[in-house]
């Protein structure tokens, strides 16, 4: 039975003895080092595949039933509009997760090369939010905000996930918001805060592992790939920053990442 990516009895392999090297032949050493690292790289490939695979038979479940059930002579016109929805919804589903999976690999083998520039951060959300419009948002900018420096287009990508879920997981459509301000000698703190469904304290810490999702009656209906926030640890990670969040079931949530104010040369 599925239940969470850090669970130890999804393949795993028997534990190894570290040698003695001393006196040993530094080139068995070193292949015994190589060994050790690809067991690693196998586990974690066998466990994304799982995992992946799991995340492909829901929609793929729900697909063979509507399809089947449309082949039904006898169904009526407004059921064949329920089922063909069911469908569609089910096709986005598996485009956004091919899109995620796509980015994240693209991100970790080097694909997509991170491409540091100086620019405003006010600028960018000012972009990025005409994509949410008309989603209230208010906005809590430090006075005179310097220039930051990282890639233009990742941190875009970070600000886009963190604004889908604050607006995806705010049932009640309350405002939403976005701020930055210097917090320490160097760096910039950006955050978006909502005061939505949160985030339930057991599942806090497993939240950035690939597809985990957070399994509870209040989002049921919610759907999503468990991949955004994995990606977005990488893209601010990328520029040298760190990511974090803060979140009270029930009362919202605050997701935050750092960038390095832009060097004086730069701005």
């Amino acid at each position: 039975m599925f239940s969470s990516a850090n669970e130890s009895s999804i393949y795993t392999l028997p534990p190894s003895i570290e040698p003695e090297w001393s006196g040993v032949d530094q080139d068995l050493a070193q292949a015994f080092q190589e060994n050790q690292t690809l067991r690693e790289h196998i586990v974690q490939h066998a466990q994304l595949m799982q995992l992946l695979t799991h995340q492909l038979a829901t929609p793929l479940t729900a697909l063979n039933g509507a399809v089947h059930l449309l082949g039904e002579p006898s169904l009526a016109l407004e059921q064949r509009q329920e089922f063909l929805g069911v469908i569609q919804q089910k096709l986005h589903s598996l485009t956004t997760l091919l899109r995620d999976l796509m980015a994240l690999r693209n991100v970790e083998t080097g694909k997509i090369a991170t491409q540091p520039i100086s620019f405003c951060f006010k600028m960018l959300v000012a972009e990025v939010m005409a994509g949410f419009a008309p989603y209230p948002v208010t906005y809590r900018f430090g006075a005179e905000l310097p220039q930051v420096w990282g890639d233009r287009w990742q941190v875009s990508q970070v600000l886009v996930n963190f604004l889908s879920n604050a607006i995806k997981y705010s049932p009640n459509g309350r405002a939403i918001e976005v701020g930055a301000a210097v917090k320490q000698s160097g760096w910039v703190e950006i955050w978006v805060q909502d005061y939505g469904l949160g985030i339930p304290e057991a599942d806090q810490p497993h939240l950035f592992y690939r597809f985990y999702r957070v399994k509870h009656g209040d989002r049921e209906n919610i759907e999503g790939t468990g991949l955004g926030l994995s990606l977005c640890k990488i893209l601010v990670e990328n520029q040298g920053g760190q990511l974090g969040f803060e979140s009270t079931h029930g009362a919202g949530s605050r997701f935050y990442f750092t960038l390095p104010i832009a060097p004086m040369i730069d701005r």
